[in-house]
């Protein structure tokens, strides 16, 4: 169980722990930068690299002196993301030996503002989603949306060593799996796949497709660095006059409301 109030850290070693019964044991701070914990008791067990996404200080600050806070978080891919799963893979390379354990980065957003769209943000690092805009018929003048997987390259697919990330926020944990990766049949047979399994499946771009709309550049050879190209290609596969690559922000605005019901009266 995943509770708002813990330590990041805390709260992925208790998941794995009371959820999964399996040993966790931290890995001992040395010169060379290495990973948070060794998972063991479910085959050749994990190395977990633990990435809290928290509130921006000066945000909280302003919040705390009575001022409005506003901003704006890009829905898809963020370079943040990428750093963080850059970081972990060279965490996970130090560990002895380097692969015989499953690599799982953890997310863990403890964020007040635009939970949802940092959520969004780490989803579409994983798998390189934009959100793309199409014409609801060659005469029409309405468009459509929706979100397609890989229109730039993704962390996974970059890194296809990672084998999986564990995403918590708000008391929930999603587990979102790298179907690029080596070792797909190894994380399949883990206790960790069938925990989520269990209550409605991991996150993987196949089911995203398949129940959920997203669209997809399947053509990795694609100059996906050419936003032209990738939207003659999406317009071409899905059969459209056109499509728009968008950079769809959320806005938020935040401000802390005094509860006078308890008054102190003199």
């Amino acid at each position: 169980m995943i509770t708002d109030d813990q330590d990041p850290e805390m709260e992925i070693r208790a998941f794995f722990e009371r959820d999964l019964k399996l040993t966790v044991t931290r890995i001992p701070v040395s010169v060379l930068r290495s990973a948070d914990f060794l998972v063991d008791g479910d085959g050749a067990g994990y190395v977990l690299e633990v990435k809290e996404r928290p509130d921006d200080k000066d945000s909280i600050a302003a919040l705390r002196a009575g001022e409005v806070v506003a901003g704006a978080e890009s829905l898809g891919w963020a370079r943040w993301a990428s750093h963080c799963v850059r970081s972990a893979r060279q965490q996970f390379a130090s560990s002895k030996p380097p692969h015989d354990r499953l690599w799982i980065p953890c997310f863990v957003v403890k964020r007040s503002f635009a939970t949802d769209a940092v959520f969004d943000q780490i989803i579409g690092t994983l798998y390189g989603v934009r959100q793309v805009a199409y014409p609801d018929s060659d005469e029409s003048s309405t468009t459509s949306g929706r979100d397609c997987l890989y229109v730039v390259p993704g962390a996974f697919e970059r890194w296809p060593e990672i084998d999986a990330a564990i995403v918590a926020r708000g008391g929930a944990i999603m587990l979102c799996v790298n179907e690029c990766g080596d070792r797909l049949a190894q994380l399949h047979s883990s206790c960790l796949w069938n925990f989520f399994a269990d209550r409605g499946g991991p996150i993987t771009p196949s089911d995203l497709e398949l129940t959920n709309g997203f669209w997809s550049v399947s053509d990795r050879s694609l100059d996906r660095s050419d936003e032209s190209a990738v939207e003659r290609y999406l317009a071409e596969k899905y059969k459209t006059s056109r499509v728009f690559i968008l950079d769809i922000k959320s806005h938020y605005a935040s401000a802390v409301v005094p509860d006078n019901r308890h008054a102190i009266r003199p």
